[in-house]
């Protein structure tokens, strides 16, 4: 009788041992799975510039220990500043962003730029140098090309406005301390885009 319930104990505790170690099991997985809410790019934004609440949305991924630094959906980063350029598509970091407004470096202007100065497949986000083509006139001597800016973010891009002439309309974003100087170069000649590698 003793040899029987000795048995039937050690298969009741085979059972529970087993039990424990699914639930177990059950539980670490459902933990690992455990996905949250964090911001992420839909645009990019340019170093210097304001984050738009219309430039982010939201993504669910399960970060584990790396969630530290990535802003979870309950925090608000709009209005706070990019200390660097930040693509589309990327999980927002905290350490990229500044609630200080003397960070806010950058002005939006917009464009009017000829459809064969600017590369036909340019994006927004992209990085851009701009330069400075004098039209000779009536024979004058052709004055060098000249550099106007270099890494100039691409805020918006309105190809639609070539269907009816030959402009298209950028609008860029950059530091404001140089803003009087292209503005300057769109008195006279043109302004020719070239993308910036690297």
């Amino acid at each position: 009788m003793s040899l029987k319930k000795n048995s039937h104990n050690r298969i009741l505790l085979t059972v529970i041992l087993v039990c424990a170690a699914l639930a177990a099991s059950f539980a670490m997985s459902l933990a690992a799975n455990q996905k949250d809410r964090y911001w992420i790019t839909l645009n990019p934004i340019s170093a210097g510039s304001e984050v738009l609440i219309s430039d982010l949305g939201y993504t669910s991924v399960s970060l584990g220990d790396a969630s530290s630094g990535y802003l979870s959906g309950d925090i608000n980063p709009a209005g706070s500043i990019a200390l660097r350029g930040i693509p589309a598509g990327e999980l927002l970091d905290g350490s990229a962003l500044s609630k200080n407004p003397s960070a806010q470096r950058n002005s939006e202007l917009s464009l009017s730029v000829r459809a064969v100065d600017i590369p036909a497949d340019m994006a927004v986000g992209e990085l851009v140098t701009i330069y400075h083509l004098h039209d000779s006139k009536n024979g004058e001597i052709q004055a060098p090309l000249q550099r106007v800016l270099g890494g100039v973010f691409i805020a918006a891009i309105d190809r639609k406005s070539a269907n009816f002439g030959s402009d298209i309309a950028l609008t860029v974003s950059l530091d404001r301390e140089f803003i009087p100087d292209l503005l300057t170069a769109t008195t006279s000649g043109r302004l020719v885009i070239v993308r910036s590698n690297g």
